[in-house]
């Protein structure tokens, strides 16, 4: 009799536990777990989609902030002329500028020129009177005393015009330190100095070679994991600037993170003007060159297309 009631409990247990087993299946077939790493991927490329970032144009070539030479103690000299105009472009060597220091340089080089005259007429006359007095030196009607005499004031005249032509070439370098040229070809961005002023540390005016722009997007650092080289980027005008969107691509990921560069003199508009950031430097696709050509320091949107 116990031995039927041990088989019978046994018996029981067994059919307990088969069904408790098959309701933990069950349960997990209808609840089958997604896939990590899939979800990943797809809050990834949803994020990448949204990326967009506030940003200002510049020339992908040179920026040339020119300055006024420095004369001494005098500092700066002040501008006399300006022969160019924010927004023109100018080619390579062109002049830009003069200061008031080469009406003084010219009016010296004018006096040197007279003396360099002077110089060589009197040395013109010495020379004959030297060759005559060493034929009747050898001849004997003049002593060789006379003779040496001669041919040292020939010497020291000769040593006079050299000096002169020294200090007039001091002088056309001086003249050339008058004169400010530009040193690339480009657009005229900014003039930072007029006519009477002697230019500050800010310097004369600002050459860009603009034949490529570039848009500086200053992309948050939380958001830069989803911006790769050679990425497709819109980029609108945050103020009307230019109504269309233009096209490019990313060039180049800063590698180091930097505070947002205010763009604006409002502080109390910029709110977000204390965010971290890493700038990203977008070409502008060729086609849209002549939009934004003279567009230098404008404020813009990028957006990054997947």
């Amino acid at each position: 009799m116990n031995h039927r009631i041990r088989l019978l409990v046994s018996i029981i247990v067994l059919v307990l536990l088969a069904g408790t087993l098959i309701r933990l299946v069950s349960s997990v077939d209808r609840n089958p777990p997604a896939p990590k790493v899939q979800r990943s991927k797809v809050s990834k490329v949803a994020k990448a989609a949204y990326v967009s970032a506030l940003g200002y144009l510049e020339p992908a070539g040179d920026v040339r902030i020119l300055a006024a030479p420095i004369q001494g103690v005098d500092g700066s000299p002040r501008i006399k002329t300006l022969d160019v105009e924010e927004g023109q472009i100018v080619a390579q060597s062109q002049l830009l500028a003069t200061f008031d220091t080469v009406d003084r340089i010219l009016s010296q080089q004018n006096t040197i020129d007279v003396r360099i005259l002077s110089i060589k007429s009197q040395l013109a006359v010495l020379e004959s009177e030297t060759s005559r007095y060493r034929a009747l030196t050898r001849e004997g009607v003049f002593s060789k005393a006379d003779l040496e005499l001669r041919e040292l004031k020939l010497l020291q005249l000769k040593g006079e015009l050299k000096q002169a032509k020294a200090e007039l070439g001091q002088l056309q370098t001086e003249e050339s330190y008058g004169k400010l040229y530009s040193p690339i070809g480009g657009t005229v961005l900014k003039i930072n100095s007029r006519v009477g002023e002697r230019p500050g540390r800010q310097g004369v005016m600002e050459i860009g070679a603009n034949q490529h722009m570039e848009a500086i997007a200053q992309v948050n650092e939380d958001d830069i994991s989803f911006v790769r080289l050679g990425q497709k980027v819109s980029i609108s005008s945050e103020n009307g600037s230019f109504s269309q969107k233009l096209a490019g691509r990313v060039v180049r990921i800063a590698p180091k993170v930097s505070w947002r560069k205010r763009l604006t003199v409002d502080p109390a508009s910029d709110s977000d003007a204390e965010a971290r950031t890493i700038d990203v430097r977008v070409a502008i696709l060729p086609e849209y060159i002549d939009v934004v050509r003279n567009l230098s320091g404008v404020k813009i949107m990028a957006t990054f297309v997947e």
